[in-house]
């Protein structure tokens, strides 16, 4: 079973020089420093045989000798990797399936066929400093450095990372050895293996944003302490997912996915505070609320997309009136020159603020306070959801009337009910589920729809254009309209409320 870290290094500096000056004498232990050039040939059939059954198949050439690998489906928990690893030493430089052991094939896999299929799919050349660390008689890490290429059908993507593979001994050390490095590097947390980068750059497809996540997994004897993991590895891997996107797209969409995976980690921190009391816990989510904090611009910045784009909901009013799409277009570029979100991906707090979520099911500190973490989370769930739904009827009571603003309020609690929602309800089977969600996504919806025209007349009380006063009648006459109609989605949802 391999077990490592993955970290990125932002940038160009010296690594290995900065590893041996100001991370290793901090180590206690011994060091042996090598370093060697690795070619790495990966395989698959045309039909992609291999990665569909969750699979990577490779050929290492070190020195004149050969290796071929299998690694299979593991778990990832953000930057942390485990995953079964075969390795089976070769005379050629060309695979042989049959000299690996019969059980690691799926039962349906037919070797001899797979083999004739082969072909080499993309390859990777990098140069490995390698840092093999025996910090005390249990605990053996192999720390390395690649710097080189991915290639494939004439396309190349840089290879600059660190990974930080557990030998022997404890989980927990890895995070020790990664916590000195973000402290003297600019690195962020690595998502992808260098298969599956080869895998997208030999398709030629890019990395895509993704809808909010489905509902977590949970059984009915998961205890709060599985649940709450369950939960944290869903907010997290989505925060990851949007932050590689970005950087490997620059697609501003992908940044809406990475302040609700920050979102969607602080709301798992705050609804299993109460069971998991310890400093730790509570020292993350006030670092988690600022960071939150940091990217708030975000749902400013893609409104101002929306309403210039082609596909936006007012474009056909808004084409009217050029220059005032041309005001947009400058403060759409300026909010992104201001905030610089690349540079922020890449910052030590969120590096750091990642690889301390990430450790947190390893080192679970909740376990030192109290026992609540082993009880079912069924025997509260309920209770919670119920909670969610009866903030929300406090803050958006039947009997009041709502304007613009009273809807533009109720979005927090909207979004921590739905959130509760996705890390709960699985509980419940699938039409409690919908029950407990469906009501609210209309109004949320709406209230997207009302944040935009709120834009909208913010922008116009700033922009010097002609013709906005008719502009600006225009979308108050929207405002109203809208606010009507989401008043009475409100009173219909709850009518409808969840057992």
């Amino acid at each position: 079973m391999e077990t490592e870290l993955k970290l990125l290094v932002c940038g160009e500096v010296d690594v290995a020089a900065i590893i041996e000056k100001s991370v290793l004498p901090e180590l206690k232990g011994r060091c042996d420093l090598s370093q060697v050039s690795l070619f790495n040939q990966y395989y698959d059939t045309p039909d992609k045989a291999f990665r569909s059954m969750g699979m990577g198949l490779r050929v290492r050439g070190q020195d004149g000798k050969y290796e071929q690998t299998i690694k299979t489906a593991g778990a990832r928990r953000g930057s942390l990797q485990q995953r079964p690893e075969h390795n089976v030493v070769l005379a050629q430089p060309q695979p042989d399936l049959s000299l690996f052991d019969e059980q690691i094939w799926p039962q349906n896999a037919k070797v001899p066929s797979l083999q004739q299929q082969l072909d080499v799919i993309f390859t990777t050349h990098f140069q490995r400093r390698i840092f093999h660390l025996v910090l005390d008689q249990d605990t053996e890490i192999e720390l390395v450095y690649d710097q080189g290429e991915i290639s494939a059908d004439g396309h190349q993507s840089e290879i600059s990372e660190i990974e930080i593979e557990l030998k022997s001994g404890e989980v927990n050390a890895l995070f020790d050895v990664a916590e000195r490095l973000v402290a003297v590097l600019p690195l962020r947390a690595g998502v992808m293996s260098k298969a599956a980068r080869g895998y997208l750059l030999a398709s030629g497809q890019e990395l895509e944003s993704e809808p909010l996540p489905g509902f977590v997994s949970l059984e009915p004897d998961c205890s709060v302490e599985q649940a709450f993991c369950r939960a944290l590895d869903m907010g997290l891997n989505y925060w990851q997912w949007h932050e590689q996107c970005y950087l490997a797209t620059q697609k501003p969409k992908a940044l809406k996915g990475i302040r609700t995976g920050i979102h969607l980690v602080s709301q798992a921190l705050n609804l299993y505070l109460p069971m998991l009391q310890c400093p730790e816990l509570m020292a993350l989510q006030k670092r988690l609320m600022t960071w939150l904090d940091d990217w708030y611009w975000v749902d400013a910045l893609l409104e101002i997309k929306a309403l210039r784009s082609r596909k936006g909901p007012f474009r056909k009013r808004l084409m009217k009136h050029q220059d005032f799409l041309s005001y947009l277009q400058g403060r759409y570029e300026g909010m992104l020159r201001q905030f610089r979100p690349a540079d922020l991906i890449c910052t030590k707090e969120n590096t750091s603020l990642q690889l301390a979520l990430t450790a947190l099911a390893v080192r679970t500190p909740w376990r030192e306070h109290d026992t609540a973490w082993k009880l079912p989370v069924i025997e509260h769930a309920k209770g919670w959801l119920a909670q969610s739904w009866f903030h929300i009827s406090q803050s958006m009571p039947r009997d009041k009337v709502f304007n613009l603003q009273h809807y533009l309020s109720a979005e927090s609690s909207l979004d921590q009910a739905l959130f509760n929602s996705l890390f709960l309800a699985d509980l419940f089977g699938e039409e409690k589920r919908e029950q407990h969600r469906a009501p609210w996504l209309d109004i949320l919806d709406g209230i997207d729809e009302l944040k935009l025209l709120n834009l909208l007349m913010c922008e116009l009380k700033q922009a010097d254009v002609e013709h906005k006063d008719s502009l600006k009648a225009w979308c108050e006459d929207k405002i109203s309209r809208l606010v009507q109609v989401m008043e009475q989605s409100r009173q219909l949802s709850q009518q409808r409320e969840p057992a």
